[in-house]
């Protein structure tokens, strides 16, 4: 399989998350939202860090 812009990218955004998730486990950071908003076409990977107000599950 030829590695593509699109494919690298999908594989970049999967590792990213796994890496995120991770992360806040180790931290315990358990209020801790991740969210990614992938473009794979354009090359493009934003990730937004927010945390859980009180009452959210």
């Amino acid at each position: 399989m030829e590695m593509t812009i699109e494919r690298f990218t999908e594989l970049l955004d999967e590792k990213i998350f796994e890496l995120a998730k991770e992360m806040r486990d180790e931290y315990g950071l358990h209020k801790l939202v991740i969210n990614q908003d992938s473009n794979y076409v354009n090359g493009k990977i934003i990730v937004k860090l927010s945390e859980r107000n009180k009452g959210e599950e």
